[in-house]
């Protein structure tokens, strides 16, 4: 199953910005009227301009003003976290992600997960996903924007992770938001590195190597069993 997007009624400016993410259609840009919702409506569209992904360039492709833009967003790496909360869960709706966990291991749902997400990657492209992965970019630092935060897009890994720490599957040397942490962080450099060779490499072939790996290393042997 997927997990419950998380609450943000108590955010209200980012819940504004959750409701425009959850309308605008990207692949147009339309003027719709709304001014926050062609801003958000236009990230993607002032890429495929041959623009630099500034707030000054999204604003002005959009048509709004710098102030609008920073009433809903602090920068705009914290308005791509909100693009890309709402867009990869409508790829995974899309794309059958509940139903291709369906009846999975944990360590099985979270892989695919990864791999959806690294072809959600190639579907907005690699120049959209370097705007991204930037080292500036301190909303992809799990420790600063976390489970409390209102767009956290890690949710269902960290969900698989509590599972299996509570059937007993999970090594005690560590609570699960360490391994939760670790897994983010390998998805993060392969995704830096994808993005550092030029989309040189098959991202799922490099979860295979070093995801499952990790993701078994974590797990409580299973029981023994004796002949009869």
């Amino acid at each position: 199953m997927e997990c419950a997007s998380p609450a943000v009624s108590a955010f209200p400016k980012y819940k504004e910005g959750m409701e425009f993410c959850a309308t605008v259609d990207t692949e147009t840009g339309p003027d719709t009227g709304n001014e926050t919702e062609d801003l958000q409506g236009r990230v993607l569209h002032s890429k495929e301009k041959g623009l630099r992904l500034s707030v000054s360039n999204i604003c002005a492709v959009a048509g709004v003003s710098n102030g609008t833009f920073f009433y809903h967003f602090k920068t705009k790496d914290e308005l791509l976290v909100y693009y890309n909360y709402q867009k990869f869960a409508e790829f995974r709706e899309k794309n059958n992600f509940s139903g291709a966990v369906a009846g999975k291991t944990f360590d099985e749902r979270i892989l695919l997960f990864y791999y959806y997400w690294s072809d959600y990657m190639l579907d907005v492209g690699l120049d959209f996903c370097c705007n991204y992965y930037n080292t500036k970019n301190t909303s992809i630092d799990t420790r600063r924007w976390h489970q409390r935060q209102p767009a956290y897009v890690w949710g269902y890994p960290d969900s698989c992770l509590q599972e299996a720490a509570e059937q007993g599957l999970l090594k005690p040397d560590y609570p699960p938001d360490h391994y939760g942490e670790v897994v983010v962080t390998i998805m993060k450099g392969i995704a830096f590195d994808w993005c550092l060779s030029g989309a040189a490499f098959d991202m799922h072939e490099r979860l295979d190597e070093i995801m499952v790996p990790y993701l078994k290393s974590i797990q409580t042997a299973p029981p023994e069993t004796t002949g009869a």
